[in-house]
């Protein structure tokens, strides 16, 4: 798998390089380009389409000179999806990454330059889907077979991106292949205040992805027919349309593969997903972003993740970003039967080792806990992947890099193994940050499962529910996937059971976003299910409160993080301000084609 992503990023570079569909519409600088015609056969419209996944990342590295990198647009949306909402805190110092400070208070405004990033690494990845449709007419030398496998994949990806811009911004344009032939850039609409999303042409390119692409693919990395489904299934769910959701994934559980061809399965050890060295036998990743290490390439190397990593004298030597928060690592805990604590897990915050010095003895929070914890958050006195006891803050050797910004704990998804850079899958490099050839999920299958028992859930089926949601807290039921120390115990005391079958919706769908919660947690979907289940209130069994439940976070937390104290969660912030300067190129004869967001 290594090896495909790295014939794919060198033909992206050579025969491509980063191409956008107009400089002046998506604010992007890329650092090459390329002549359309030379692409107008099987080759280069193959190269395109490899091209097209290459955006998955959304990051570039041309030039430290004049900010010339963007770090903040790719699918991995730590930022996005993750900062912004109640799980975890930008970390690193008030100084750095400061406008990132914005995002975690929700005081994002249309000049800050972060929404250009994302803003324009996705419009980038849709102009090269688009350039790839554009020119497969054009390949007389392409067969009907390949033609159609390539028009399904370059729909999908224009499908994902253009989800991506609709999840972080709402009311973007859609942008088809006629863009800047027949319509100018320039005059591109986005829907106005009111009026639908473009939920309908995202759609019909999922649908086109899910009808005519197979399981297999010809190689891994590429998105097939059931990752297509989930797309589409989720598309679905965002609009709570459950009925039309169930159906697709009920496919792709029962019938659904890898682009491998081998069948969908969770894999044994939860953590295993989150290692390079694990992914050539990994089931459970439907679709992701293939990350490269060694290439030459500063930014193949999940460029995205590099600032996400423990600080100081540490294998990754800087920057200490993302660290989980305290609600957070207080929603592992279980009680006596192993379940969550759904309504009082906040209640009490887990001992930490924060206002402690290395002299001052420290044991590790004794409550019952569910295994995840220690592979999501690195907590001091629990062993640390398999670099050793975590140091924690109050140590000689702190792995923390502000604990009064960022509080006590690392991340841990995001970070390579000693294995994992002894096997020259990850490394320091350029000035001292981490490169790695982790990939980044999209979509893992536990996420489909936990989807579709939140569909099940919805439509009343509480049995199928159950059985769904129990099937992705069996994964953790072996103690061989817990952490444990050097004498092989349990590093802490975790716990985990099976829901009873739920007596009623609510109980149901309680349950299921929690697990969501503390399953996909770091992964960067937190904030998007927050915003659809608030949207989402008026059509669901559960009704949902995200600006109230966003408040009731800063103001809990704020006790603890002192930078959050007087954040305020509005309206406005369920999605992120369209970039000024979009709006200002979108301005033709002194008519905003493309408008702003209500409430900026």
């Amino acid at each position: 798998m290594k090896n495909y992503i790295k014939i794919l990023i060198g033909l992206s570079v050579i025969l491509l390089l980063p191409f956008s569909c107009s400089d002046e519409f998506l604010e992007v600088s890329p650092p090459g380009s390329y002549s359309e015609p030379a692409l107008q056969n099987a080759a280069g419209v193959e190269g395109m389409l490899i091209a097209t996944y290459s955006a998955l990342d959304g990051t570039w590295f041309e030039s430290w000179d004049n900010n010339q990198f963007n770090q903040q647009g790719g699918a991995s949306n730590w930022v996005w999806g993750g900062v912004r909402s109640e799980i975890a805190y930008k970390g690193s110092e008030p100084s750095d990454g400061v406008l990132l400070n914005d995002m975690e208070r929700s005081e994002v405004l249309p000049s800050n330059g972060e929404l250009n990033n994302k803003w324009g690494a996705i419009y980038d990845g849709i102009g090269k889907a688009n350039a790839t449709i554009r020119n497969i007419p054009l390949a007389a030398d392409l067969t009907d077979e390949q033609a159609v496998r390539i028009l399904a994949e370059a729909r999908a990806l224009r499908g994902h991106y253009h989800f991506e811009g609709v999840k972080v911004f709402g009311r973007v344009p859609y942008v088809d292949e006629t863009v800047g032939i027949e319509t100018p850039f320039a005059e591109v609409k986005n829907p106005a205040i009111g009026e639908a999303l473009i939920w309908d042409q995202i759609e019909a390119d999922f649908q086109y992805a899910y009808d005519n692409l197979s399981g297999t693919m010809p190689n891994p990395g590429r998105i097939n027919k059931y990752a297509a489904g989930a797309f589409l299934a989720k598309v679905h769910i965002f609009q709570a349309d459950w009925s039309a959701a169930e159906a697709i994934l009920d496919d792709v559980i029962n019938n659904g593969t890898t682009a491998s061809g081998d069948a969908l399965a969770l894999m044994d050890n939860f953590h295993h997903n989150f290692r390079a060295d694990f992914e050539n036998e990994n089931n459970e990743s439907l679709f992701g972003y293939e990350a490269s290490f060694g290439d030459g390439s500063i930014s193949n190397g999940n460029y995205g993740w590099t600032l996400n990593q423990p600080h100081g004298p540490v294998p990754t030597n800087c920057c200490g970003f993302f660290q989980p928060s305290q609600n957070l690592a207080n929603s592992y805990k279980v009680d006596a039967d192993g379940l969550p604590l759904i309504d009082t897990f906040n209640d009490t915050d887990l001992i930490t080792d924060e206002g402690l010095t290395a002299a001052d003895a420290f044991t590790p929070d004794e409550s019952l806990l569910d295994p995840r914890i220690d592979w999501t958050i690195g907590r001091r006195g629990i062993p640390y992947l398999d670099w050793g006891v975590n140091p924690g803050v109050g140590s000689d050797v702190s792995w923390v890099r502000q604990v009064t910004n960022g509080g006590p704990y690392n991340p841990v998804k995001t970070v390579p193994t000693i294995a994992e850079f002894d096997a020259q899958l990850a490394g320091v490099i350029d000035w001292g940050f981490t490169s790695q050839a982790k990939n980044v999920h999209i979509i893992r299958f536990s996420d489909v499962i936990l989807m579709a028992a939140e569909v099940k859930a919805e439509l009343g089926k509480l049995a199928d529910a159950t059985t769904l949601v129990n099937r992705v807290r069996e994964r953790m039921s072996d103690s061989a996937g817990w952490v444990t120390d050097e004498n092989g115990d349990l590093a802490a005391n975790y716990s985990i059971g099976m829901y009873p079958t739920f007596a009623s919706q609510t109980a149901a769908l309680q349950a299921i976003r929690f697990e969501r919660k503390i399953e996909l947690a770091m992964e960067g979907h937190r904030f998007f299910d927050l915003v659809r289940w608030h949207l989402n209130s008026g059509s669901s069994a559960l009704a949902f409160d995200m600006i109230a439940y966003m408040n009731t976070y800063y103001e809990t937390e704020s006790v603890k993080r002192p930078h959050l104290a007087g954040a305020v969660f509005n309206e406005r912030d369920l999605y992120a301000p369209i970039p000024q300067t979009v709006i200002a190129n979108g301005t033709v004869d002194g008519v905003q084609n493309i408008t702003q967001n209500a409430g900026f």
